[in-house]
């Protein structure tokens, strides 16, 4: 008898003995291969949070949204104003813009845009096609619009604005893809029924019309939000947004004529501010990291006592004073301290009157800087030429954290050479002076007769009297 074994073959032809049929291989379609209008309107079709997300695992889709979107900017001439033409010149000129943006957003009909920028002068020509354009970038999911107009009548912003058209962000989906919204010269008063932004992440209004209850409404869903900006936006009253700005890290007010600025900020990096010496109070918890400051008309002493009162935690500072009065050595009536201060900058505008007097209140709050740049600004800068008596005893104040002191705008006055050295003796930690005395007053007869290489001698040699280490780095420029 003769035995035998019958296998199951499992090869690419047959399975379990039965013949498999190999099918013809199908051509491989890439998605970058379909036709333009076709892939954009997949892509219209997908959220913005898929579309970033697809964007970062693979190139072919980051090709994809580069063809996709489009970033629509569109600016008058540089120099062409009201006043450059005759009235029938000024409307042909604005029309032939009207007709430009016109064509160009019809072009990208049904087609998503990712940022729309108009810059232009304001005029009642331009309101209802302002509106439609608007309308465009809205409906096209675009991430960023931008309306900066001006008034034709320079320097004027007590006349009519463009009024936002709120009215066509009604559809949640729409507004769940604007991320930066920049206005100038703009009415920006939304319905009480407003629910916000939720997905906006700058927020850049420039002389824009808007109450302190309007911006309230508008900052009311903005849980987002990274970047706010208000410049001349006069709301002259308190600024003071109840909200919880858990993502807020740039603040910027200047000239709103506010009485009082108070935020719950509580990862603010950078502030900016420059107004009236208001006060100004950010959430104690914060650690804010850059804070420009600057004060119309007050002195040293009373501008320390407001930012101690209201962000104390801040690490680098720079504090401009315009029209100061300079105190001499008063004490502060507030007896904290900037612990967390590292780099203080100072920009000093100051007049005769205020020869020999100091901002010493606010270095005797700042014990732990490391660097310190002191710039002397603007201002009747003759008194720096002033003769004066022998130095002063002044207050004994230790820096001995300080590393680097930078000076700019030194004119040899005797108020400068006292503040230097008593930095100078007073700082065992110093490792590099730098003294800039290139801004100079060459029509006052002291300059006549020595020029800057016998100042900057002059001016070494007293250094070097003084108590400074042999181990400091002394640039005299």
């Amino acid at each position: 008898m003769i035995n035998h074994t019958v296998c199951k073959r499992t090869s690419s032809n047959h399975v379990s003995g039965k013949p498999v049929y190999k099918k013809k291989a199908r051509p491989k379609a890439k998605l970058e291969d379909l036709p333009q209008d076709v892939l954009c309107t997949i892509v219209s079709k997908l959220p913005a949070k898929e579309i970033s997300r697809a964007s970062v695992l693979s190139s072919n889709w980051r090709y994809i949204s580069g063809i996709c979107f489009y970033k629509l900017c569109f600016t008058g001439a540089a120099g062409c104003s009201r006043d450059s033409f005759e009235r029938d010149q000024y409307c042909q000129y604005m029309q032939k813009f009207i007709n430009y943006v016109n064509v160009a957003v019809q072009n990208c009909h049904a087609k998503l845009v990712e940022e729309f920028y108009v810059k232009f002068e304001f005029d009642t020509m331009l309101l209802d096609h302002l509106n439609n354009w608007v309308n465009f970038a809205v409906s096209s999911r675009a991430k960023s619009i931008a309306i900066y107009l001006c008034p034709i009548i320079k320097r004027r912003t007590d006349v009519d604005r463009y009024v936002f058209p709120f009215h066509l962000l009604n559809s949640e989906s729409n507004m769940s893809h604007l991320q930066c919204m920049q206005l100038s010269f703009v009415s920006f008063r939304p319905p009480s029924e407003f629910r916000g932004f939720p997905s906006l992440r700058k927020l850049d209004l420039e002389f824009v019309d808007i109450t302190i209850k309007d911006l309230d409404v508008v900052l009311s869903n903005c849980g987002n939000l990274k970047w706010l900006s208000l410049v001349r936006c006069f709301l002259n009253c308190e600024l003071k947004l109840d909200h919880l700005f858990s993502s807020l890290l740039h603040l910027t007010v200047v000239r709103c004529r506010t009485t009082r600025v108070e935020l719950r900020v509580m990862k603010l990096v950078t502030f900016e501010y420059d107004g009236d010496l208001v006060p100004i109070v950010l959430r104690q918890d914060s650690k804010l990291d850059n804070a420009h400051i600057k004060f119309d008309k007050a002195n040293f002493q009373d501008a320390t006592t407001a930012l101690l009162n209201g962000i104390p935690s801040m690490q680098n500072l720079t504090l401009h004073i315009t029209w100061q009065r300079l105190e001499t050595q008063f004490p502060l009536n507030n007896t904290g301290k900037f612990s967390h201060l590292r780099v203080l900058q100072l920009l000093m505008g100051v007049s005769l009157e205020d020869i020999n007097k100091f901002p010493f209140s606010i270095l005797r709050t700042a014990p732990f800087i490391e660097k310190l740049e002191i710039h002397f600004v603007g201002g009747d800068n003759s008194w720096f030429v002033k003769k004066g008596s022998g130095r002063k005893h002044l207050e004994q104040c230790e820096y001995n954290y300080l590393k680097s002191l930078y000076m700019t705008g030194y004119k040899g006055a005797i108020g400068q050479l006292e503040f230097l050295l008593h930095i100078v003796e007073n700082a065992p930690a110093l490792e590099v002076l730098t003294v800039d005395m290139s801004q100079r007053l060459y029509g006052h007869p002291l300059y006549k007769k020595m020029n800057l290489a016998e100042q900057q001698h002059a001016l070494r040699a007293v250094l070097c009297k003084s108590m400074l280490s042999s181990k400091v780095k002394l640039y005299v420029l």
